[in-house]
């Protein structure tokens, strides 16, 4: 039984401080909210914490430019549940997947930000992503 508790000791630690040094949100159940790179949301009340890991595509059309395909943006979240789950996700703003499920909530990204302008580079530190966690309803 010891060792279960060093265990769940060690985990909360990892957890508190990376919410510690990434920067980190409360955010409600079934409302949007936003996460510069690297940084964490606290989803209140349902031991669940969502981070911004990486831009891995951006080939969105630029908002000053005419396009026949909108492009897409792809994102890599870490879904930290403290249930004992951890899943790295690649969600997408056009293609799927565009939401993930994990056990009770479901995750789903809204926006890239900021949006494309052509000539213009982004920098990593510039993206942010919009999302919103639900929870599941039973069928």
């Amino acid at each position: 039984m010891y060792q279960w508790f060093k265990y769940i000791f060690v985990f909360m630690a990892f957890i508190w401080s990376s919410v510690a040094s990434a920067g980190s949100a409360n955010v409600l159940i079934d409302q949007e909210f936003s996460l510069g790179l690297g940084q964490i949301a606290s989803i209140e009340g349902e031991k669940l914490v969502i981070k911004f890991k990486a831009v891995l595509e951006d080939s969105r059309c630029p908002v000053n430019v005419v396009c026949v395909w909108a492009g897409n943006g792809k994102v890599e979240l870490e879904i930290i549940d403290f249930d004992g789950q951890n899943k790295a996700v690649i969600l997408n703003t056009e293609k799927e997947p565009k939401t993930t499920q994990l056990k009770r909530h479901k995750l789903t990204l809204i926006s890239l930000n900021p949006p494309r302008i052509d000539g213009v580079s982004i920098s990593p530190g510039d993206y942010s992503v919009t999302s919103r966690v639900e929870r599941k309803t039973s069928n």
